[in-house]
């Protein structure tokens, strides 16, 4: 009568583990499939980038220009509507920016030199490689690259070509703030444009000279409008006061300058991050019990 009893005991107690183990793998397909549905084609965690050119040990003393202050209190705002954020300094190199759109940046805060070439009217960004340190002749001849001189220091720089043609796959409402002058110069709207054909949502930089310690404060002001105070890309960046320079007056402004641009918030890309994190918990919850009771 006893073994009669644990045999039945052992066979209920069997059934009981192949109920609980269906039950947990139906939770996690039916999550699944929610999960999925009101969060569509998500390959990859958003983040935000700061690429920080300007503080490279790789430029020279008189062009660098270090602001540990700003990186700080622009990381601290990022934060708040990001979970990854990734820093560039000495690694912003002509091979990183290759990869910039495979990212999955929504943000991207862009403090580097620049300069103008005045026969195809763009702007070209200069990265962290100075120029002969690596031969990269095929994208000079292509004009994929330039030479930037920064006040008689040269360094490569990218163009509207290598943004088209070597900048692999496609950005994805990316706002890209440009930290540099002249990015958003009268008549030299070739580089931005060239962007936002390529997936970024807006440009915005300064239409004229900034100095560096203005640059940074303006744009922290405008990270406090975009994040802490949610104002649009519009009322952020007309919020930003105009700046005298030795060379004239600089506004900030954005491109392209549509509606959609102007009534666009950056988006809270932390809310989706945390509940991509409790499916997977979850998940890893429901497998632990099948685990258990198999």
């Amino acid at each position: 009568m006893k073994a009669k009893n644990k045999g039945e005991t052992k066979k209920f107690a069997q059934n009981k583990r192949l109920t609980y183990a269906a039950i947990a793998i139906i939770t996690i397909i039916i999550l699944a499939s929610i999960f999925f549905y009101i969060h569509p084609n998500q390959p990859g965690q958003p983040k935000a980038a700061i690429i920080d050119q300007l503080s490279s040990s790789h430029l020279e003393e008189p062009i660098r220009h270090e602001n540990q202050t700003f990186i700080n209190t622009a990381k601290q705002l990022l934060y708040k509507r990001f979970s990854i954020i990734d820093y560039y300094s000495d690694n912003a190199t002509v091979e990183q920016y290759k990869r910039l759109s495979s990212q999955n940046y929504k943000l991207i805060i862009w403090r580097a030199h620049s300069a103008l070439d005045l026969n195809s009217k763009y702007i070209a960004i200069s990265t962290s490689d100075k120029y002969g340190s690596k031969n990269y002749d095929q994208y000079l001849e292509n004009g994929q690259l330039t030479v930037c001189n920064i006040t008689g220091y040269l360094y490569f720089g990218i163009t509207p070509k290598f943004v088209e043609e070597i900048v692999s796959g496609r950005f994805e409402d990316t706002v890209i703030i440009f930290m540099s002058c002249n990015g958003l110069k009268q008549e030299y709207y070739k580089t931005a444009k060239t962007f936002v054909e390529k997936g970024v949502k807006v440009f915005i930089s300064w239409d004229g000279w900034i100095d560096p310690s203005d640059n940074d404060n303006a744009i922290a002001h405008l990270l406090d409008y975009l994040i802490n105070k949610n104002n649009t890309i519009y009322d952020a960046v007309h919020k930003i006061p105009s700046y005298s320079s030795a060379f004239g007056p600089s506004q900030l402004t954005n491109y392209p300058d549509t509606n959609d641009v102007r009534n666009y918030r950056i988006p809270n890309y932390k809310q989706g991050n945390t509940a991509r994190m409790e499916f997977a918990m979850m998940a890893i919850f429901f497998k632990k019990i099948e685990f258990e009771l198999g």
